[in-house]
C-alpha cells in the first residue's frame, strides 16, 4: 500500500455485521470531534463524515477512549447499511468495502465516493 493510501482516510462498510469501521485517521483528519453525523447523497453516490455537536439529535458521540485507541470507531446501524446498498446497488451482500476519502478541512467533512469503493478480501478489514 502507498504512503498516500496510509495517510487517505478509510472506511469499511461491512455489510455481514451491518457495521461501518471508521478509522482513527479519518477522525483526526476532522480535528477529532466528540459527535459526528454521517451523510448519504444518493445522486452524488458519496457518503460524508461531519463534525457535529451534542446537539443534532442524529449526531453519533465519539468517546476519547475510542480517539486514544488503535482500533477503528465501529458504527452499527442495519437501516444505514441497507440504504448504502440501496445506493450502490452493485455492492453485494455479506461482503466488506473499503472506502478512501478527501478532506475538506475547512468543513470539518470528509466525503467518499462509493462506486471507488474496493473490495475486502477476507480478514483485511
Amino acid at each position: 500500500m502507498t504512503e498516500s493510501r496510509m495517510e487517505k482516510p478509510l472506511i469499511v462498510v461491512d455489510f455481514k455485521k451491518y457495521r461501518i469501521r471508521i478509522h482513527k485517521n479519518t477522525l483526526l483528519s476532522i480535528g477529532s470531534p466528540e459527535y459526528i453525523f454521517l451523510l448519504v447523497n444518493p445522486k452524488e453516490r458519496s457518503l460524508a463524515i461531519l463534525r457535529s455537536d451534542r446537539f443534532n439529535p442524529r449526531a453519533h458521540r465519539i468517546s476519547s477512549v475510542s480517539l486514544e485507541g488503535v482500533k477503528p470507531v465501529e458504527l452499527y446501524s442495519r437501516s444505514l447499511i441497507k440504504t448504502l446498498r440501496d445506493v450502490c446497488s452493485d455492492w453485494q451482500d455479506h461482503k466488506s468495502y473499503r472506502l478512501y476519502g478527501d478532506i475538506i478541512p475547512s468543513e470539518g467533512i470528509v466525503r467518499f465516493y462509493m462506486p471507488d469503493a474496493l473490495p475486502v478480501k477476507g480478514g483485511e478489514a
